[in-house]
């Protein structure tokens, strides 16, 4: 059973959250009725304060804005959902806006939520480290998320990307198959070169050669990748498993496999997705670990806006091979 929120508080005592931090943090001019109403809630439901929210929060309801590619992908999503939740366990503020990856919109999100006098920034960046670092303001706390774009000079927290690719296409070549196609376009980030290195690092350590033909790195949406997977599996040589490096390369793949009604094609995806394990087969992924990314930098930012001159962090999650059918699959046999 998950440990009660203030949200939970605010239910029980039927106040709203802002009402049910001032009761918490002990703020002045709060009446007497409420605090005892508010306090009986706290030990019904044995209710305590995130330590870490409580020191960002410092009694005085702050904002924190978190800057994503977008909220409709789920993996960032589930970022947002985090550290609002977060957030709200001490009455906290979030203001969530998306930069669409495009550089220009990314630079103007945050100068928007700088001027909203946020007490600290959740970035994910786009662009080239010089385009990054000239966004990033200095006067402003800021945690980078996800991928690191050359960031040396604020605190980050990123994935085993190349380890999660390496442990993909290991997996697979486990299972018998020397045929084995990549999707992602490794220009958009650096997280997709490194996914990228890491199917080389298991493909070389196997004793199989690249073959280009089955490696695809122009596509970004899954629009785009669904005709490039659709031409690699129709081909008589076609790959006996795929190793996409985003869900969005993962859903132009699973697109092209039904058009085909090639089933019979190993798949791992490296990202987690809503109806992963409500495929058929259900599909095998890298989980990048969400909750654990967003958690860390939470984490991170509350440090970071306590102690301005603490040492700046790289942090580095380790993802975790979640096989689910999929990526199980044996060589098809030949005909």
């Amino acid at each position: 059973m998950s440990r009660p929120t203030i949200y939970d508080v605010a239910r029980e005592s039927g106040f709203s959250i802002k009402t049910v931090s001032r009761v918490i943090n002990e703020a002045p001019n709060v009446r007497k009725e409420t605090v005892d109403r508010v306090r009986a809630a706290i030990e019904l439901l044995q209710y305590h304060p995130d330590p870490a929210a409580q020191r960002l929060g410092g009694g005085k309801l702050p904002t924190i804005g978190v800057l994503v590619d977008s909220i409709d992908d789920p993996f960032f999503a589930q970022v947002v959902a985090v550290i609002e939740a977060r957030a709200m366990d001490v009455g906290m503020d979030v203001l969530v806006a998306s930069t669409g990856m495009d550089e220009t919109r990314m630079r103007m999100q945050i100068q928007r939520l700088a001027r909203r006098g946020v007490a600290g920034l959740v970035v994910a960046p786009f662009g080239d480290p010089g385009t990054v670092a000239a966004a990033l303001p200095d006067d402003v706390p800021v945690v980078v998320v996800d991928r690191k774009c050359g960031v040396t000079d604020k605190d980050v927290v990123r994935v085993t990307d190349e380890q999660g690719a390496t442990d993909a296409v290991r997996h697979l070549v486990a299972r018998g198959h020397r045929r084995i196609g990549f999707l992602g376009k490794t220009s958009a980030f650096n997280t997709l070169q490194d996914r990228y290195t890491g199917y080389e690092k298991a493909l070389a350590e196997a004793g199989i050669e690249v073959d280009a033909r089955l490696v695809e790195t122009r596509a970004w949406t899954a629009d785009e990748a669904y005709p490039y997977a659709l031409a690699m599996l129709a081909t008589a040589d076609a790959p006996t498993a795929v190793f996409a490096a985003s869900p969005m390369m993962g859903l132009g793949v699973l697109r092209a496999q039904q058009r085909l009604h090639r089933q019979d094609v190993a798949l791992v995806i490296f990202g987690d997705y809503p109806v992963a394990e409500l495929m058929t087969p259900p599909t095998t992924v890298i989980d990048q670990r969400p909750t654990a990314l967003a958690d860390t930098a939470f984490d991170l930012l509350a440090r970071r806006i306590q102690d301005p001159g603490a040492e700046v962090l790289d942090t580095v999650l380790p993802t975790l091979l979640v096989p689910r059918g999929s990526g199980e699959l044996a060589p098809r046999a030949e005909s």
